[in-house]
């Protein structure tokens, strides 16, 4: 029975910034880019060093961003849309996942991985995902980007956005594209939506759009509001293995 790596606490890792995430799987270290959640540096829940070994030999991987690129090694790259990866019976010391600089706010993203000295990882990742986080904020008198997402791979999004200040109202749009540059109005949306103070907006589509963003202004130039907005994307289909 071979012996399985992954982070210390089992848990999957948030507040991953784009760039490039390095798992050393010799030294047993995970080092995440500049501008994630401290620490950068984190320990594996073991190493193959104390395990006197210098290879393993399976992984799966998920990550929150299916436009993140996989490196196994030095040879194996993967970018496939897909959130999930299980890769069997190839031996590798080290793995590189490259996240595109696709969210905002930016340190958004989530990763987890395991992997096995054994040839099978034995583990199944489950097909139902998903992703979910929130961003508080005070708008401003000009209309900004408070969350935009990456969103290919999952199949329903879910926006809630609260106005948590109890004066002035907020004005919502949330906007749809298919390369990440030319946003379109959502249904719905196509004029902003008013939030009252201590209401909220709630948005939730089926439709499966490449990228969704959401913007926030104050209603009243001047008369500004604190709010947070908490999102969920969903994927509950799908396969993932190789």
């Amino acid at each position: 029975m071979g012996s399985l790596l992954g982070t210390a606490d089992g848990d999957e890792i948030t507040g991953v910034a784009s760039g490039a995430v390095f798992l050393d799987f010799v030294a047993g270290t995970i080092t995440l880019p500049a501008g994630s959640t401290a620490p950068l540096v984190r320990d594996m829940n073991k190493n193959l060093n104390d395990l006197g070994l210098n290879q393993c030999n399976s992984i799966g991987i998920w990550t929150s961003d299916a436009d993140s690129t996989i490196f196994l090694g030095s040879v194996i790259a993967m970018s496939d849309h897909q959130l999930s990866h299980v890769i069997n019976n190839y031996a590798f010391s080290n793995v590189r996942i490259e996240i595109p600089t696709n969210s905002t706010p930016n340190a958004t993203n989530q990763i987890f991985f395991l992997a096995s000295t054994d040839n099978w990882l034995g583990y199944s990742f489950p097909h139902i995902s998903h992703q979910r986080s929130e961003v508080s904020g005070t708008s401003t008198t000009a209309q900004s980007i408070i969350l935009s997402k990456h969103v290919g791979a999952y199949n329903q999004f879910m926006i809630t956005t609260s106005n948590t200040g109890g004066a002035n109202s907020i004005d919502v749009q949330i906007e749809f594209s298919e390369n990440g540059t030319d946003f379109f109005p959502d249904s719905g949306y196509t004029s902003v939506v008013t939030v009252a103070p201590l209401s909220y907006n709630a948005f939730a589509s089926e439709i499966e759009h490449h990228f969704y963003r959401l913007q926030i202004n104050s209603t009243s130039a001047g008369n500004h509001s604190a709010y947070t907005v908490f999102w969920n994307f969903v994927n509950d289909r799908g396969m993932s293995g190789r």
